[in-house]
């Protein structure tokens, strides 16, 4: 019998465009496949799903040049702030050919690898069935992040029937578009599922063995999944928590109070994360149309942001400038202030007055790893939780994050092995005597009433997403409203004089799934909010 627990959902292509230009050839060869085979089987399948080698210039965990340039930057780095961005005309407004490429890499992509697996799975024998269990549950994990991230940017979205060809008398069934609470409810219902079974699971060494030749993302450690599992439920319920404060709390309480049977993220060393070992999971320096330098370097892509570094950062002497971001002409630390003239700015920028993101730790960073969830994040929803629950101790949490958001860009940047051919010799990392100094500095020393230590909270949340984890940034930021941020109207753009609250559908969407569309039409604003933007 099959397992019951093997989630029920049909997740499948939306449009009638995806299903017709996704062929089994293109399939096959869209599979990172180490060995090169045309065989696609269970384990091939699951690596395939974690890591898809022909689509990696748009790759959305690695760090891969279309998706930086193109959409997770000029967009979500403007929303967030993240990075400095022009006042040029039409600077909020969503660029729709790029959505559709992010809406059209995620249902042609993960959800079909996912589907693909799961169909894998079911039409196995049922002792087979069983032993692929720990594939199916923990593909589970991973594709749950990846979906909510999608519904963070567009609201709702097919999630229930997609993935799957729906005939009825030769015709093809869309899926229809599905309430973004409910999939969230689901999803941090059925993490905690998962995370009690991986508590339990008796797994045969045959399977064990397929699994870790097949798992690039833990490499085969069963706690690492219990970590991400549970890492994710903590960030999914802090996601929720101003629209449903007593289930977040609830959620919350769970995972943190019982460490031994939720297990999350305590340090850098289990931050959840693939890390770019070998040809192919490495970024690719010189770049051949995947690689990270084109993404970040390419129309002023790594311009340092003027909130973050001049409000923020500079004024607190931040041990984490020296990594991030390299000094101006003047040897100063400067952002791009976003309220100033797109003349104004252009000539800063020609006259080298402005700042840009290290390259060493960035765009010349060839084992930059794909970061999923990394450990300040997770200290930081903790001290979150302490502050507004009395679910732990607010201040030790919030002071671990920004040792942990330290120490790991200082980290990132000792990977560079100087494959570029340039000679590079990584930072110093600060002292524990100026780490402390930092600490204590009145703009980051936990101090103040319940709102300024929550901001300071965001804040820190906010510098450590950067613009690598721009999407996260965005989220947290339209959640939370951490940090203040001001942004001048474009009075020269209808469709969006202010920054937009959600991402619009995709043309393609609108065509070829029209029917469901309609159900969603009216909710098709840039203006309306996801279901957890209520603050």
């Amino acid at each position: 019998m099959k397992n019951k627990h093997i989630i029920y959902a049909t997740l499948v292509l939306v449009s009638a465009l995806s299903l017709a230009s996704c062929t089994k050839t293109d399939f096959d060869d869209n599979y990172y496949d180490p060995e090169r085979s045309v065989y696609a089987d269970v384990p091939k399948l699951f690596t395939g799903l974690l890591y898809n080698h022909d689509r990696r210039s748009a790759h959305n965990i690695f760090p891969r040049y279309f998706h930086f340039f193109t959409f997770r930057v000029p967009m979500l780095g403007t929303y967030s702030q993240t990075y400095g961005y022009q006042s040029a005309n039409g600077r909020y407004e969503q660029n729709p050919a790029y959505t559709q490429d992010y809406w059209s890499l995620f249902y042609t992509s993960y959800v079909a690898s996912y589907r693909e697996l799961q169909r894998h799975i079911e039409a196995s024998s049922p002792e087979e069935q069983e032993g692929y269990r720990l594939f199916q549950e923990t593909a589970n994990i991973f594709f749950y992040d990846q979906a909510t991230q999608v519904v963070d940017m567009w609201g709702d979205i097919p999630f229930f029937e997609a993935g799957q060809l729906v005939q009825s008398g030769g015709v093809i069934r869309n899926a229809p578009f599905d309430s973004q609470e409910e999939i969230y409810s689901f999803i941090l219902n059925d993490l905690k599922r998962i995370a009690d079974w991986l508590n339990t699971a008796e797994i045969t060494p045959f399977y064990k063995s397929m699994f870790n030749g097949a798992d690039i993302l833990n490499e085969g450690d069963i706690e690492g999944w219990k970590i991400y599992a549970n890492s994710l439920r903590l960030r999914l319920a802090m996601r929720i928590s101003y629209q449903n404060d007593a289930k977040a709390r609830e959620i919350a309480a769970e995972i943190i109070n019982n460490p031994s049977v939720y297990p999350i993220i305590t340090n850098n060393q289990n931050s959840v994360k693939i890390d770019a070992r070998g040809d192919q999971l490495r970024s690719v320096v010189v770049d051949d149309g995947a690689g990270i330098r084109g993404g970040l370097e390419s129309g002023g892509r790594n311009i340092a942001p003027g909130v973050m570094i001049n409000e923020y950062m500079n004024p607190a002497n931040d041990p984490r400038l020296y990594a991030m971001f390299s000094r101006n002409r003047e040897g100063q630390y400067r952002g791009l202030d976003p309220t100033l003239t797109s003349t104004q700015q252009a000539d800063l920028i020609s006259a080298n007055m402005i700042s840009r993101l290290d390259s060493a730790t960035y765009s010349t960073n060839d084992k930059y790893p794909g970061i999923l969830i990394t450990a300040a994040e997770i200290s930081f929803f903790k001290a979150e939780a302490a502050e507004r629950w009395g679910v732990g101790n607010a201040a030790e949490e919030y002071e671990r994050g920004i040792r942990q958001s330290i120490d790991f860009i200082y980290y990132i940047n000792s990977l560079n092995d100087n494959a570029d051919g340039t000679s590079y010799t990584p930072k110093t990392p600060p002292t524990p005597a100026a780490i402390n100094a930092f600490l204590s500095h009145n703009l980051i020393r936990y101090e103040g009433s319940q709102e300024e230590r929550l901001e300071k909270i965001g804040i820190q949340r906010w510098i450590n997403f950067g613009v690598m984890q721009a999407h996260q940034a965005w989220a947290e930021y339209r959640r939370t409203k951490y940090p203040a941020l001001t942004f001048s109207r474009d009075n020269n753009s209808v469709q969006a004089p202010e920054p937009p609250n959600r991402l619009l559908y995709p043309e393609n969407e609108r065509m070829y799934n029209a029917e469901n569309y309609n159900a969603v039409r009216a909710y098709d604003t840039p203006q309306n909010k996801v279901f957890w933007d209520v603050k």
